[in-house]
C-alpha cells in the first residue's frame, strides 16, 4: 500500500538512496534539505536528479527549523518521518561545537513541533554508532553504556533524548536507528573510501590517524534503505532502539589494501597521531533488528567496495 512519508535531509547521501528506494516502490515522498554548505551543494542536487522528474516527489528547499515554511507548502497526513537531517563530520563538530547543537538538537526538537502541526504517525530517527564513543565492552548492544567522545556524538545523545520525551508524552511511534558507518555510492566527499579512492588512483598521499588497526563495522547503503523501508511498514512497541551494522567489523589498513587491489594502484600512506575523538573499534549486535525488523544485510565488504568504486569511475570529481 502507497505511503506519504517525508524525508529530511533527503538530497544527501543516505536520504536520496532512501528517496529513490521509496519512490520505486510506488510511495509519495516529501524531501526536505536545506543543501547545507558543509560539502558543495551541487552533489546533493545531483543526488536528486531523478527523484525530481517523479511527480509523487516534493521537494522543499528549507532548513528544518523553518517550520511555518514547511508547514504552508504540506497538507495532509503523513504515514512517517525519517528524520535524517544532521551537521555531520566528527572532527568538524570539534572546531564548531555550537553549530551542531543548533542543528542536531534544536532540529530535532523541530521536527517535535512539526510532528505537532502535521498529522504524522511515526519518526524514525537516524542515530549514530559514535553516541558509543570507546565503550570497551564489544560488541555493543542497544543497552550498552553511552561515551560521546565529541560534540558530533553527543548532539545525538540529545537528539535521541528529546525524541524519547517527545514521544512519551505525544503517543507517536519512535524508532531510533543508531548506524554504523554507512558506506556506498553517493557518500559524502569527506568520509574515508572517498579519500581511500581518490588516493589509491592517483597513487598520491593518504593520511591515517593512527596505525591503520582501527576498525568499523561498514554498512552498505541497500541494506540500511531496505532496513528503514521495513521500519515504515511495521509497528509495535511505541518506542524502539535498533543498532544497525553488519557484525564484521574491517580495519582501515584492510579497507585501504582492499581498494588498492581492485583498482591495482598504491596509496602512499602518512601515519599521524592517533585522534582521541575517534573510537579503536566500532562494533554492534544486530540481533534485535533481525528479529523485529526482519533486517538482513546482504552486501558483505567486497561486494559493497566493487558497487562503490563502480560508482565513483562514473563520479570521478566527487
Amino acid at each position: 500500500m502507497s505511503k506519504r512519508i517525508i524525508v529530511t535531509g533527503g538530497a544527501g547521501f543516505i536520504g536520496s538512496n532512501l528517496c529513490d528506494y521509496l519512490l520505486a516502490t510506488g510511495n509519495e515522498v516529501v524531501c526536505i534539505d536545506s543543501f547545507d554548505d558543509y560539502y558543495e551543494p551541487e552533489i546533493k542536487r545531483n543526488n536528486i536528479c531523478k527523484a525530481l522528474t517523479n511527480s509523487n516527489f516534493t521537494l522543499i528547499e528549507s532548513d528544518i527549523k523553518d517550520i511555518d515554511l514547511i508547514t504552508s507548502q504540506i497538507s495532509g497526513s503523513f504515514d512517517a518521518i525519517i528524520h535524517l537531517a544532521a551537521k555531520a563530520g566528527v572532527r568538524y563538530s570539534l572546531k564548531h561545537p555550537e553549530i551542531y547543537y543548533e542543528v542536531n538538537v534544536n532540529g530535532t526538537q523541530a521536527i517535535c513541533e512539526l510532528c505537532m502541526r502535521v498529522d504524522i504517525q511515526k519518526i524514525i530517527f537516524s542515530s549514530s554508532s559514535s553516541v558509543y564513543g570507546n565503550n570497551p565492552d564489544i560488541p555493543w548492544n542497544e543497552n550498552s553504556k553511552l561515551c560521546p567522545l565529541s560534540p558530533y556524538a553527543d548532539s545525538k545523545v540529545k537528539a535521541e533524548q528529546i525524541l524519547v520525551d517527545f514521544a512519551t508524552d505525544s503517543k507517536i511511534e519512535l524508532q531510533i536507528l543508531r548506524l554504523f558507518s554507512v558506506y556506498g555510492p553517493r557518500m559524502r566527499p569527506d568520509l574515508m573510501m572517498n579519500k581511500i579512492f581518490n588516493a589509491v588512483s592517483a597513487e598520491s598521499n593518504l593520511t591515517v590517524f593512527g596505525d591503520g588497526n582501527s576498525k568499523r563495522d561498514y554498512t552498505y547503503i541497500g541494506d540500511v534503505v531496505s532496513l528503514i523501508y521495513n521500519s515504515i511498514q511495521k509497528s509495535f512497541n511505541q518506542i524502539q532502539l535498533f543498532n544497525i551494522g553488519n557484525k564484521f567489523p574491517v580495519s582501515l589498513i584492510d579497507l585501504i589494501h582492499l581498494f588498492e587491489e581492485k583498482i591495482g594502484k598504491n596509496a602512499k600512506i602518512n601515519y599521524l597521531q592517533k585522534l582521541s575523538v575517534e573510537p579503536d573499534v566500532t562494533f554492534t549486535t544486530i540481533e534485535l533488528a533481525q528479529q523485529i525488523l526482519d533486517y538482513k544485510p546482504t552486501t558483505d565488504i567486497n561486494s559493497g567496495i566493487n558497487s562503490f568504486i563502480n560508482w565513483r569511475n562514473n563520479n570521478p570529481k566527487i
